[in-house]
């Protein structure tokens, strides 16, 4: 059975449905995350390498991965944050590869927080905001598979994955931390660096079927 999850309302009036349920009250998700910046860092960094390492263990190139700081001036006050990105390669891998992908960044990110004893369920509900661009590809993926739905049924639809990732995460969660240490102090770092330190290949660029 699919998840259902929750629906909540955004300070300007707009529905917002989530996997994990929303503060009672919240004016963004960096606030409700509320971690000092180089904090915040560390979070993005394992983020970033659940992201790399998923992407290498489902057969997908990685061109490089890198941590960005941001600074914007929201309604309810300034905000400093750090966000990252993975750069994947053309790719030709089955499509529970690529979803796997998507959702283990989040999934990184929320166990980070979890080890660290940072969890709280106001900050895993913050994560996944912080992971919107990672539900967008999601949702525009499925879409392409699955059309006609609207935007919470495909949301329902990437949530299967979690599972996957989750325990793609538990098999090499060595190598995740081994990549976002550095990438944490480095800030980037190419597709066959991130690759040695996690110690598993990188996959050619136009990856084969699996």
């Amino acid at each position: 059975m699919m998840h259902a999850g929750y629906l909540a309302d955004a300070p300007d009036g707009s529905p917002v449905h989530s996997f994990h349920p929303a503060p009672s009250v919240w004016c963004c998700a960096n606030h409700v995350l509320g971690l000092p910046l180089e904090t915040d860092r560390q979070g993005a960094a394992v983020h970033e390498a659940g992201h790399l390492v998923a992407a290498l263990v489902g057969g997908i190139h990685v061109i490089d991965v890198g941590l960005t700081p941001e600074e914007a001036l929201f309604p309810c006050g300034p905000v400093h944050g750090v966000s990252g990105v993975t750069q994947i390669g053309p790719m030709t891998v089955h499509p529970e590869s690529y979803l796997t992908m998507l959702a283990a960044g989040e999934l990184a990110h929320q166990r980070w927080l979890r080890d660290s004893g940072l969890f709280t369920p106001a900050r895993a509900w913050a994560v996944e905001r912080g992971a919107v661009d990672d539900t967008g590809k999601a949702i525009g993926f499925l879409r392409q598979q699955f059309p006609g739905s609207p935007d919470d049924g495909y949301r329902q639809r990437f949530w299967q994955y979690r599972p996957a990732a989750e325990a793609l995460l538990v098999a090499h969660w060595e190598c995740v931390l081994n990549v976002a240490g550095p990438l944490g102090s480095r800030g980037h770092l190419n597709g066959d660096e991130a690759a040695a330190l996690a110690g598993l290949p990188n996959p050619p660029e136009l990856a084969s079927e699996l």
